[in-house]
């Protein structure tokens, strides 16, 4: 057991024994618990061409009201087919430490960073570039944790990419709408000069009688 956590519990136990000496007989009351908490949020802005870039945004913080373990934190965020990480930089951190991330091979972004305080934390933009043949939209998830698997978290963000077929279609090339125009050229064709409304070479018949009645 590191002194860290060995802290952690014996905050948590004089909380509790505190408050069972102040309020013997308090009813209804939870006591509050010194703990860490660990959150993970990712998003995006506007949507990201193909053959273009685009920027994921993430954040990781610590809301709670103690430090998270000693041995550190691992961010870890894997990108799907038809994304490729190009570089990411570390826009803020309130940990008071250094955060080491590294891109592996373009697949991947991977964060280290020691305990981090009471509402600590860092962002990390990343951006990565869209390939031609990236599918209509994409999803991928961001995790985080403490080394000793105590705490964890983890964020889904989907990202629309614009491109052809991606509007009104499937998304493989294909049209929603299964409609064969040859079939609908010989009935235009019809009614044009045959003013019938069915099929051709049928008959479509119709008589109306009108009458006047004068008044004198």
């Amino acid at each position: 057991m590191t002194i860290h956590t060995l802290r952690r519990r014996l905050a948590s136990l004089g909380t509790v024994l505190g408050l069972g000496i102040a309020m013997p007989f308090a009813v209804g009351v939870t006591p509050a618990y010194a703990v860490a908490q660990l959150e993970i949020t990712k998003t995006h802005t506007g949507d990201f061409p193909r053959g273009g870039q685009g920027t994921f945004t993430i954040r990781v913080s610590n809301p709670g009201n103690e430090p998270t373990l000693m041995s550190g934190t691992r961010m870890t965020d894997v990108f799907p087919a038809g994304l490729t990480a190009t570089s990411r930089d570390v826009t803020e951190n309130t940990t008071g430490a250094a955060i080491i991330c590294s891109l592996n091979a373009g697949t991947s972004v991977d964060c280290q960073s020691d305990e981090i305080p009471p509402g600590g934390g860092y962002t990390l933009e990343v951006v990565v570039s869209v390939a031609t043949d990236a599918p209509c939209t994409v999803t991928n998830t961001a995790t985080v944790g403490e080394n000793d698997g105590s705490l964890s978290d983890s964020a889904s963000d989907t990202v629309d990419i614009p491109g052809p077929n991606c509007n009104g279609g499937n998304g493989d090339g294909t049209s929603i709408l299964p409609i064969n125009l040859s079939g609908l050229i010989p009935i235009y064709n019809n009614i044009n000069t045959n003013n019938n409304v069915l099929s051709p070479g049928a008959s479509n018949t119709n008589s109306q009688t009108f009458r006047v009645n004068a008044t004198p």
